[in-house]
């Protein structure tokens, strides 16, 4: 049943002094700690455990565990070195290394690391004054209290279990029509579906309580017979299709957005092309000139709507978006801020914010979409806020609905919340009030939140048990976890 109320996932939040150069004079911006995995958590039905992968404890470089104590320090300098600007102490080898790295070095390199410069003593204010107000808090309070709504996944599971291919079935189960089926709703509180029955189509639960379905994947050369249990929370629904399809689904996607009253917040978290997912293999990366493909006024319909895009550091992308995309999406007085990762232990940026070869932080920017001939006062967002959490996984995003709150417009319900290239459905969201932190919020029925991606429903498999053809998940029934706590007390 839904919850009387929900709690936060902002743990603090500290006002400093800056300029806006808008109106020429000084404010107050306000900068936050938020608990990436409490974001995720609360925004699921509480009988489920959320897994996430461990975050860093302290900053990348700063190890002492055994394996870093038998580096020669004198190796782990020549590392750095190359890195960076050689110094005095530098070989003329290193020289050498520097010049021919700068020589190789494009226009929009440099121009990201203007783009950094500019803001690099504006990020670190920032950090400072948010870690300064939460200091002292205690080593786990960077993440915010679990409460048994979290826990880190082991690293030995993942050589036991493989996950389930959605992409690879999605591209087995190519849609066949040039329009999409008819929406499939979901009633029964535990169903068996095929995998081809999944795809290419809006799957809803309206109800209150979780669904759960098993889906079964037929034998074949390609993907082995499996069954995975999928969990799908109240007020929500997933698209599983891929960005070629989503122009024929664009239709669709207005038309449950118009039924629950319009979309409120649009998040986007394209797959750039980027080196670390490369060389994890975590996810397949995009053509970023592809997203001139998606339809957002078609999807958005003629509810005005607030846009968060999550950039990665390359200029390039923030400029396609900024001067190109946002135009032609009719998406006005766009704004960037920014996430900075942070060590679960010391609250410490995981790389400095002056390292040249990592950054510690990634860029969002919003905007309001207007429809054509609307009129509609717009909040004003602010420039270069900055919001710190730790990581939870390799290109997992905390959810910011917590963040995006003051800025939405205001309606007389819950914000629908619409998320493409996502990897996770979660529950519809309850509209947060004052009343709410006394446990006295109001019943309202809560938004729906619609799941748009290839992988859609990645992080709602249940992790399965160690039996042959079990597969890897990331969530976890609450009795399940206290068994497995009793047993680990046992030993």
């Amino acid at each position: 049943m839904w919850p009387a109320s929900m709690p936060g996932s902002i743990l603090h939040t500290a006002e400093v002094p800056a300029f806006d150069p808008r109106t020429g004079q000084l404010s107050l911006a306000s900068h936050d700690l938020i608990s990436a995995p409490l974001s995720l958590a609360d925004v699921f039905p509480p009988e489920y455990t959320l897994l996430f992968d461990p975050s860093p404890s302290r900053p990348y470089g700063t190890s002492t565990s055994a394996a870093d104590a038998d580096q020669p320090a004198g190796q782990s300098r020549r590392k750095r070195r190359r890195l960076a600007r050689p110094d005095e102490t530098a070989s003329p080898l290193d020289w050498i290394r520097h010049r021919e790295k700068e020589a190789t070095r494009s226009s929009t390199d440099k121009e990201s690391d203007e783009h950094h410069a500019a803001i690099e003593a504006e990020l670190g204010t920032a950090v400072e004054a948010v870690r300064a107000g939460w200091m002292g808090k205690g080593e786990d309070a960077w993440m915010g209290e679990s409460k048994g709504r979290y826990e880190w996944r082991e690293k030995e599971d993942e050589d036991v279990k493989e996950e389930l291919d959605l992409v690879g079935l999605g591209e087995r189960f190519a849609p066949a029509l040039d329009e999409p089926p008819e929406p499939l709703l979901l009633s029964e509180s535990r169903s068996t579906v095929s995998a081809a029955a999944l795809f290419h189509r809006i799957v809803r639960n309206d109800g209150s309580s979780c669904i759960s379905l098993d889906i079964e994947v037929d034998a074949s050369e390609a993907t082995p017979t499996s069954k995975a249990t999928v969990i799908l929370p109240p007020s929500s629904g997933f698209l599983l299709s891929q960005l070629a399809t989503w122009p024929a689904s664009a239709p669709s996607i207005a038309s449950l957005g118009g039924e629950k009253g319009g979309w409120d917040v649009l998040i986007v978290d394209p797959p750039w092309p980027n080196a670390s997912a490369t060389r994890s293999s975590s996810y397949d990366t995009f053509d970023p000139y592809d997203l001139w493909k998606l339809d957002l006024p078609t999807m958005l319909g003629d509810s005005p709507t607030l846009v968060a895009f999550w950039l990665t550091n390359r200029v390039k992308f923030r400029r396609l978006l900024k001067d190109k995309l946002f135009p032609a999406w009719r998406i006005q007085q766009s704004a960037e801020w920014y996430w900075i990762k942070i060590a679960s232990e010391t609250g410490e940026p995981v790389w400095p914010l002056d390292a040249k070869h990592r950054r510690c932080y990634e860029g969002v920017l919003l905007g309001y979409y207007v429809p054509l001939g609307t009129k509609v006062d717009l909040p004003t967002l602010p420039q270069n806020k900055v919001f710190l959490s730790t990581p939870i996984g390799h290109s997992r995003k905390p959810f910011i609905l917590d963040l995006l709150r003051p800025y939405l417009l205001p309606r007389d319900r819950p914000p629908n919340v619409l998320e493409l290239f996502a990897r996770m459905t979660l529950q519809g969201s309850f509209r947060r009030s004052a009343t709410d932190e006394d446990g006295e919020g109001d019943q309202q029925k809560p938004g729906i939140f619609l799941a748009v991606g290839n992988e859609a429903i990645k992080f709602n498999i249940v992790d399965g048990s160690a039996a042959a053809g079990s597969v890897r998940g990331w969530l976890r029934r609450q009795e399940d976890t206290e068994r497995v706590c009793a047993a680990e007390e046992a030993v």
